[in-house]
């Protein structure tokens, strides 16, 4: 069959890219050099083919051709693994998203935490608290991860000058890539907080083996589980390398970390700080959290947790 005075278009289809020829005539379509053929129907914006000899097929229009809606849907960013081009499924490792009402992008690592992260800050907001103060200068982020927290905070606060702090060598890459649009205003550093400056243990299992993957990377002093070494810095030695005379926000996810950070001396960096937003992780390090609670206790009034994180704003006065 050869249908005389048609319009042509490009699809795309999960196992084949090529031209349709739609009658201009009547609905009568064919595939061209397949011979396939059939009726088609296009209404707002979808192209909707039903063959003679297979299942119908819905094409969506996008741009000058029309893609097939199993590839045209919009697909679950948690469940993305690989792409179709031109039919060929590729595996897909990365991917550039802007963050919600705001022209900024940042880069998620596919099959990875980088996702469920990005959910926890940007769509479930777990750092929007009505508590949060008006105007801030500065903000530490402790175990920054990706940069998403400093992108955030870095958002909100566009005249605040931002510390990042991450240890694991692959996240801090792209913590780096992340915060980089902000500026200069926003300093990173690859390494950990700890009670001294020097070295410490990074800890890639539990101590039952279970990989803690670049997500739940862990300080220590012990060599179990430790795959290498990072640099580390008291909390004061960061602030004063950041320049920093005073810490509005202090944001804290270090994987457990907190014990020490909060029971060694803390009266060195504390009186700087106004509002500590901290994740405690007593599944890693039982009493992690009454250790932060007891310490902050006599200074700052406990906020409403938001999320997995707790808020602790200094009493005025």
């Amino acid at each position: 069959m050869l249908i005389e005075n048609v319009t042509r278009v490009k699809v795309v289809h999960p196992h084949w890219t090529g031209y349709l020829r739609l009658s201009n005539d009547s609905n009568a379509v064919e595939h061209e050099n397949v011979g396939s053929t059939g009726r088609y129907e296009i209404a707002d914006g979808r192209l909707t083919v039903f063959w003679d000899r297979f299942k119908p097929d819905v094409f969506i229009a996008q741009d000058v051709q029309y893609v097939h809606k199993s590839l045209a849907a919009e697909p679950a960013l948690e469940l993305l693994s690989e792409v179709s081009v031109a039919g060929t499924r590729l595996a897909a490792s990365a991917i550039r998203v802007l963050v919600p009402d705001r022209d900024y992008e940042v880069s998620l690592r596919l099959r990875s935490s980088d996702v469920p992260t990005f959910q926890q800050v940007f769509i479930n907001n777990d750092y929007q608290s009505l508590n949060l103060p008006e105007n801030v200068n500065t903000i530490v982020d402790l175990g920054a991860n990706i940069g998403l927290a400093s992108v955030y905070f870095g958002l909100k606060y566009p005249q605040a000058k931002i510390l990042a702090v991450e240890p694991e060598i692959t996240n801090y890459i792209e913590a780096v890539s992340n915060v980089a649009a902000l500026g200069p205003r926003v300093q990173t550093c690859h390494g950990a907080v700890w009670t001294y400056d020097g070295w410490i243990n990074l800890r890639t299992e539990n101590s039952d083996g279970t990989p803690l993957h670049s997500w739940g990377v862990q300080v220590s002093e012990d060599n179990a589980g430790a795959a290498g070494q990072t640099r580390c810095y008291r909390l004061e030695t960061l602030v004063k390398q950041a320049g920093f005379d005073a810490v509005d926000i202090l944001k804290v996810d270090i994987e457990g970390a907190e014990l020490e950070l909060f029971l060694h001396e803390p009266r060195l960096w504390l009186p700087r700080v106004k509002l500590v937003i901290v994740e405690t992780h007593d599944r890693f390090r039982p009493g992690s959290d009454a250790a932060v609670r007891a310490v902050l206790a006599a200074d700052f009034e406990v906020l409403p947790p938001q999320g997995e994180n707790l808020f602790f704003r200094r009493r005025s006065g």
